[in-house]
């Protein structure tokens, strides 16, 4: 179901006001908790923010308490919490590895594919993570269903530089150069996330980011996971928005016999 009365998470402002992002995260919690329906989340910020500001509201009734009362000036109530979840998770625990598997009509076989996962989605880990912080391979399972192979690499929880991006844009692209540097280095066809802001810089911002950072390396492709998962259930690229995609996923779409 569309949620047209939510708006921002608050994420991007909470260096700014920590009592604005949780105003503007408890506004959405409010408005699912009233509809009785669990939150789905594509961003990986957003699962953050709002996981995040549950957590503060369930152990600290003081502040849930302000925030009460300053939603209540809007005709919102702030009482049933809705179950706050991430693509990753929906796809993994729900839909399950193996109904992926089986749905699936072509191979991932001769791809090797970096899981990404994203910083926001294993840190902080004072409340409950979409996928284990230490060790996450939720995705690194679904590629593998899929018929192709994976691998660690350095540097795989790290950030990808976005959060950083309007206070410095030359450090965030140069973050994101190393990993895209490192990645490709290691022979890897593919890097697959979730994450919209991860995607952005490591799928728009390649020759930006050889550019500033002076880094030389073979672009490489970038796609979402359920881009992937969907190419492999025989959708059409141009079904999937992979002509959105800046990346040379053209080389992805060779290898996989998609025309």
């Amino acid at each position: 179901m569309e949620f047209r009365e939510a708006q921002c998470c608050g994420l991007p402002i909470k260096q700014a006001s920590v009592e604005a992002w949780l105003y503007m995260a408890s506004r959405i919690l409010a408005l699912a908790g009233s509809r009785g329906l669990p939150l789905l989340t594509l961003c990986n910020g957003c699962n953050t923010s709002l996981r995040e500001a549950a957590h503060v509201l369930k152990t600290r009734p003081e502040i849930k308490e302000k925030m009460k009362e300053a939603l209540r000036e809007e005709g919102i109530a702030l009482e049933r919490m809705p179950k706050v979840r991430h693509t990753i998770e929906v796809l993994y625990d729900d839909v399950g590895v193996e109904r992926i598997k089986q749905a699936a009509t072509r191979s991932l076989k001769g791809l090797k594919v970096a899981a990404y996962y994203g910083c926001h989605l294993v840190r902080p880990r004072h409340y409950p993570r979409p996928v284990d912080p230490e060790n996450p391979v939720k995705m690194e399972e679904i590629i593998e269903a899929l018929g192709g192979s994976t691998g660690d690499y350095p540097d795989k929880l790290g950030c990808c530089g976005a959060m950083v991006l309007s206070f410095s844009a030359e450090t965030a692209v140069k973050i994101a150069a190393s990993k895209l540097k490192t990645i490709s280095e290691m022979g890897f066809d593919l890097i697959v996330t979730s994450c919209p802001y991860c995607f952005e810089m490591l799928d728009s911002k390649q020759e930006v980011a050889k550019s500033i950072s002076g880094e030389e390396f073979e672009s490489i492709p970038v796609m979402y996971l359920t881009q992937l998962i969907g190419l492999c259930m025989g959708f059409k690229p141009e079904e999937l928005g992979l002509y959105l995609n800046m990346s040379p996923v053209d080389e992805v779409l060779e290898k996989l016999g998609v025309s």
